[in-house]
């Protein structure tokens, strides 16, 4: 029998993002974020397990956090928070309170 594990809510956004590569920087969209990481849309193909930089902001808030492709499907990559400090962890936690404290259309809703 396998271990049911529970999932930090998800919430649609669409935000720009920049993704590195010691060699890249891809352009992509941010199509859902949780606090433990996101599900972005690349210009480029990205291997699973390809890890680099994601930038991205939102309102007053800029993000630059160490991130792994954990998921690749035809259109999408699903990538881990890398924390490296509980700084970076709380950035992440501000964002994801932004994006799901926001009001009006278009803006971010609950994927469960």
């Amino acid at each position: 029998m396998q271990k049911f594990e529970y999932r930090t809510p998800r919430y649609l956004v669409d935000l720009p993002v920049l993704f590195r590569l010691q060699e890249a920087s891809i352009p992509g969209r941010c199509r859902e974020i949780s606090k433990e990481g996101m599900r972005i849309e690349l210009e480029h193909p990205v291997a699973a397990e390809t890890c680099g930089t994601v930038s991205l902001s939102y309102k007053d808030l800029s993000l630059e956090l160490r991130v792994c492709v954990t998921r690749t499907e035809a259109e999408t990559k699903g990538l881990k928070f890398l924390f490296e400090s509980d700084k970076d962890r709380n950035a992440v936690e501000r964002l994801v309170a932004l994006l799901a404290g926001s009001t009006g259309r278009p803006g971010p809703m609950l994927v469960r």
